[in-house]
């Protein structure tokens, strides 16, 4: 009989713990470090070639053009930094907000699933999940 192994999704399922909305908090709270850090750099980074061009005098339409180019560049990234930076606020607020014991979705992995001629493929690819609580699997459900 042929048979043939493909990849699925598998939904990771997280029950909410203390445990798990501190861990979380956590994790984003450093990265919000981070992102903080590398605004803070771009900051002075802006800064440092509006004070290196402002100190030039006279600056030929290249040399201006380059400036604003870098100034737009940093700006723009100091947007997205800003933009992520509240995304993650928004998420650190959502999971404290979480009630116990309710079951959210925290990720996905695949996994292969072997198929074989006269077997229903629907049952085959439908709910496959992995229930975890404070990083023990509590069931896994294919």
């Amino acid at each position: 009989m042929y048979s043939i192994s493909v990849k699925r999704p598998v939904i990771i399922k997280t029950i909410v713990t203390k445990d798990f909305k501190k861990q979380a908090v956590e994790e984003l709270m450093n990265e919000l470090q981070v992102l903080d850090s590398q605004i803070m750099q771009l900051e002075l980074q802006s800064r440092q070639v509006h004070d290196q061009f402002s100190t030039m005098g006279y600056m030929t339409e290249e040399n201006k053009m380059y400036v604003h180019k870098a100034v737009e560049e940093i700006h723009s990234r100091l947007e997205q930094l800003g933009a992520l930076r509240n995304e993650l606020n928004g998420h650190k607020e959502s999971i404290e907000h979480l009630a116990l014991n309710n079951v959210i979705i925290t990720g996905s992995l695949e996994n292969y699933v072997e198929l074989k001629v006269g077997e229903n493929l629907y049952d085959k690819f439908k709910d496959a999940e992995i229930i975890i609580k404070d990083g023990i699997i509590q069931d896994i459900r294919s």
